[in-house]
Parts: structure tokens; C-alpha cells; sequence
């Protein structure tokens, strides 16, 4: 478990690798796990680390690197500035730099997923769009959600989480929801009851304990069928 830096498409990439200790990363399934919208903080860091603990080898992005990483931001106000000077192509890309450097690291690059939360769903949902090399995605609260018209594009089984409570994204769902069973994708949904947008997120003020644990048992469900390989 280690901060790590890697090649990407305007330079040097910073981010956080964890594998578990006791196992050969060769033999494991990968992920590549997106932050919020203020970078690649410590949070990310752990939930890297618990990706870890569940028996993949997981990979952090910092989409601030471009800008010379999270760290160069000390305060909230100035990493959502950061990330906000982002733009879509350029987190795309960043992240399909991470998913070429995890590959040298697991047994089979068809066997890498991604989970991302709040802009890092959104970014999951970019690249079920536009990449075709993830073999699964997880989107905790991902905004923005896809178009139906994009929503043809995706071949990976998608799983999204959504709070009750953040009802101005959540009640965007539904749309996707017909989209994908018109379209026959791989998919799944949970809204979960009574919690708000980040209940997933242990240092923040919308952190819900019993929805968190279960929406991350339902995410290592989800990368355990989709991504380890069968009998």
C-alpha cells in the first residue's frame, strides 16, 4: 500500500496502490477506485486500502495531478476550484492512463472494474460510455448521469448507488433505469432510504453508517460476479 506515480497523457500521474499482502497480485482481479470532486484525499486513500482488504488490487487516480496533484491544495475551497478546471476529456483520459498502469499489476486486464463517488460516479459513468476496457462499474451518487442516447453505448454491468434524499439527482434515475431495461443492458440500482447525497463518505456530515456498509457489500458483490473469473 503505497503512493505511487505513473505515466500519463500530459506527464507525470499521482496515485495510491493497495493489494492485499497475504496474496500474488497477479492472481487478482484489479480496481480503479475515483474520487469526489476535491481530489484524492485521504478518505479515497482508505477506500482504496478497503478495496484491498476485499481481495483486489486497487488503484486511486488523482485527477489533480495535472495540476500537480491533490496535495498542492490544502483547502477544501481550493481542491473543488482544482477540480472544477478539469474537463471531461482530460479526466478521461487520466483515468484510462491508470487503468494501463494497473494493468501491468493484475492477471488479466479484461478483469479491472471501477467505483467512483459523487463526480467519480459521474466519471464511472463517462467511461462505461466511452471506454470499452472496464469489465464493470460501480457509481456511488455519479453525476452527471448519462443521456438515453448514451446509455447505448455501455457493455459493462453497471451498478448504480443513489440516496433518497439528494432527490434533485436521484429523481434523474428513473430515465436510466427504463433506458437500460429498453436497451437489455447488465444492470443494477439501489436507492437507499432516508440518506443523502455522500452517506457513503465517513468524514463528512452526510455519512450514514448502515447504508454505507451495505451499499459497499453490495459493491464487492457486484466486482466479485463481474470480475473474478468463473469455475
Amino acid at each position: 500500500m503505497e503512493d505511487v506515480q505513473f505515466a500519463g497523457e500530459f506527464g507525470v500521474m499521482f496515485g495510491h496502490l493497495a493489494f492485499p499482502r497475504a496474496a500474488e497480485p497477479k492472481s487478482l482481479p484489479g480496481v480503479i477506485v475515483f474520487h469526489e470532486n476535491r481530489g484524492l484525499l485521504d478518505h479515497h486513500k482508505d477506500v482504496t486500502r478497503r478495496m484491498a482488504r476485499a481481495g483486489f488490487v486497487a488503484l486511486g487516480v488523482d485527477l489533480l495531478s495535472r495540476q500537480g496533484g491533490t496535495d498542492k491544495f490544502p483547502e477544501p475551497t481550493q481542491q473543488t476550484a482544482a477540480y472544477g478546471r478539469t474537463t471531461t476529456e482530460e479526466r478521461r483520459a487520466d483515468l484510462i492512463s491508470g487503468f494501463t498502469y494497473l494493468k501491468s499489476y493484475v492477471a488479466e486486464p479484461t478483469r479491472i472494474g471501477t467505483v467512483g463517488f459523487c463526480a467519480g460516479g459521474g466519471n464511472v459513468w463517462d467511461l462505461m460510455v466511452n471506454a470499452q476496457e472496464f469489465a464493470a462499474g460501480v457509481a456511488f451518487y455519479g453525476t452527471p448521469v448519462p443521456t438515453n442516447e448514451q446509455l447505448e453505448a455501455i457493455n459493462a454491468p453497471v451498478l448504480g448507488i443513489y440516496a433518497e434524499l439528494d432527490r434533485a439527482l436521484t429523481l434523474r434515475t428513473p430515465a436510466i433505469i427504463t433506458g437500460m431495461l429498453n436497451l437489455q443492458k447488465t444492470f443494477g440500482f439501489h436507492i437507499y432510504q432516508g440518506v443523502r447525497h455522500a452517506f457513503h463518505n465517513d468524514t463528512g456530515a452526510a455519512y450514514d453508517a448502515a447504508a454505507s456498509c451495505d451499499a459497499w457489500a453490495e459493491t464487492i458483490a457486484w466486482f466479485n460476479k463481474f470480475l473474478r473469473p468463473t469455475a
